[in-house]
């Protein structure tokens, strides 16, 4: 019988969807502990800012004291930054602890589209546990796998996923060839991984929950959430 998974990511997501980022990392500065990005704004270029949340200086860190984050669009550097507050909760006095020069928009990039570089210009290199990896950080919700915002209707008419939720068989339907599907859960960890037979995949296995689908196309690469009962 399949039993429930990280209870708090499921809870998480099943209230939030993708109207939230949560990261977990860089723990020499962080600590061990998730923070909760809520969307912000919209900056000129069309792209999503998210602040964590709540700013009221009740989010300790070893490394820094306080933790009041931001992932931005630095439209002169090219480039998305995850930025740390200096506790004040304004934003007006920040640095860059990671950077990622993927143009994706409207949504920052995910772990696996470009690199998030630790900012060694500002801090000791491996102050903040060098770059961000699948292995040592979540970084999970309103993120991209691909530069292309895979929310427009123009990707998400490529491809039919049923029943979601799903028991046993998942079904992919595309009128364009499929390349791979990686399957991952909530806390980022690849679960499956298929290069054959995609367009029906067995899925009795894994247990109850939250899972992404990365379905890679010739040109493009979609990243879709199902739900396992």
């Amino acid at each position: 019988m399949k039993t429930y998974i990280a209870l708090v990511f499921f809870t998480t997501f099943s209230l939030f969807g993708w109207s939230q980022i949560t990261f977990n990392g860089a723990h020499p500065l962080f600590d061990n502990q998730n923070f909760t990005f809520n969307f912000d704004s919209v900056d000129g270029t069309g792209r999503n800012i998210y602040t964590t949340s709540p700013i009221d200086g009740n989010q300790p860190c070893g490394g820094i004291g306080v933790c009041e984050l931001m992932i931005a669009w630095n439209d002169i550097d090219n480039q998305w930054e995850i930025l740390a507050d200096d506790g004040n909760g304004d934003f007006l006095s920040t640095f860059v602890i990671f950077k990622n020069t993927e143009e994706s928009i409207p949504n920052p990039p995910s772990i696996i589209l470009g690199t998030w570089e630790e900012n060694t210009d500002l801090l000791i290199s491996g102050q903040a546990g060098g770059n961000l990896t699948m292995a040592n950080t979540i970084l999970i919700g309103d993120v991209q796998d691909s530069a292309l915002n895979v929310s427009n209707e123009k990707f998400l008419d490529l491809i039919r996923i049923y029943p979601n939720p799903v028991e046993n068989i998942l079904n992919i339907k595309s009128n364009q060839v499929l390349k791979t599907i990686d399957i991952y859960d909530v806390r980022g960890k690849t679960v499956l991984s298929i290069s054959n037979n995609l367009n029906a995949i067995d899925i009795s296995k894994l247990y109850r929950g939250l899972y992404f689908l990365k379905i890679k196309f010739k040109n493009f690469v979609i990243t879709k959430k199902i739900m396992i009962n």
